[in-house]
């Protein structure tokens, strides 16, 4: 089927635009508002281009940057006869420094997007069941809410205003307030979702996770295509592969994790695989075999993580 490619380079207030039809040249760059009536925009102007093109279908292609990119994301994935592909940015940087780009702007950002999508026809992004989305987002809001508390109870310690202090506690108050709201929001998702019930079930079974770790952890898995993911994609994910660095016989550099995934997730699992060395389990006899076979202490801690 003859494609129409579409390279999105997004920021928080734009995104910037380039086509290709054939690999060799880019064509019409454009500049839209992050925002539902500029994603509408582009929209109805990319089909035009499209339908004077003569070609079939359009495949989009953009990298994953933080919370930006997914409310054009799900708009776009509301036309199933078209494909959007979010793409892992390492994966765009390293075809970025192959193809020696002397200048980087949001432009040439876009048209390296479109080629990308041309050569290598990334796959379809699954649509994020809403319920699996909602739980994301509630859990992530929590966690912004506890940095805020922990920012202010910094702020009020180094206060010196009797004034300032009343107007922080308030605000810590409040912060404190929103944080149970929206726990009882998470809970009563979880008790009302047989999916999400069954999985913080599962990791509450494993030693030093308790709801809140078991939250985090499962607001961060990677869902996409979740019948099919293994647990070595998920270990991918998280950033926990271990990553060989050697070659021929004179390069011989210490083995190390990738972290090339998610760092919300090794955080998280950080302390509790700390809380399963210290209290004796099903983790412990690894841990010390691994330090009886010489290895240090952080990669051990590393491979409980794992």
């Amino acid at each position: 089927m003859e494609k129409l490619f579409v390279g999105i380079d997004i920021s928080k207030d734009k995104f910037d635009v380039s086509y290709t039809k054939d690999g060799q040249n880019t064509f019409g760059h454009s500049t839209f508002l992050n925002t539902k009536s500029g994603i509408k925009k582009f929209f109805s102007k990319v089909v035009k281009i499209l339908e004077k093109e003569n070609l079939k279908q359009l495949h989009f292609c953009m990298e994953a940057t933080g919370i930006y990119h997914c409310e054009l994301c799900e708009f776009l994935q509301e036309y199933p006869a078209h494909i959007v592909s979010v793409i892992n940015p390492l994966r765009t940087k390293a075809f970025s420094r192959s193809l020696l780009l002397r200048t980087k702007n949001d432009k040439v950002d876009s048209s390296m997007l479109a080629l990308y999508g041309y050569l290598h026809n990334p796959p379809q992004t699954p649509k994020l069941p809403e319920t699996i989305k909602k739980f994301r987002n509630l859990v992530r809001y929590k966690e912004t809410l506890t940095e805020s508390r922990t920012q202010e109870i910094g702020r009020l310690k180094s206060s010196l205003d009797s004034e300032i202090k009343k107007l922080i506690n308030k605000k810590i108050l409040f912060i404190e307030k929103q944080t149970k709201e929206v726990i009882a929001k998470i809970q009563d998702l979880v008790n009302s979702d047989k999916f999400l019930k069954k999985q913080i079930s599962l990791l509450k079974t494993v030693d030093g996770i308790g709801d809140i770790v078991a939250w985090k952890l499962l607001s961060e898995l990677k869902f996409e295509d979740i019948e099919n993911i293994s647990p070595k994609a998920q270990v991918a994910h998280a950033g926990l592969s271990p990553r060989e660095f050697s070659s021929g016989i004179s390069v011989r550099g210490h083995s190390h994790i990738s972290r090339m995934g998610n760092s919300d997730l090794r955080k998280i699992l950080f302390c509790p695989a700390l809380g399963c060395i210290k209290n004796s389990n099903y983790f412990t006899p690894f841990y010390l075999r691994l330090l009886d076979n010489g290895k240090p202490k952080k990669l051990a801690v590393v491979a409980v993580m794992r």
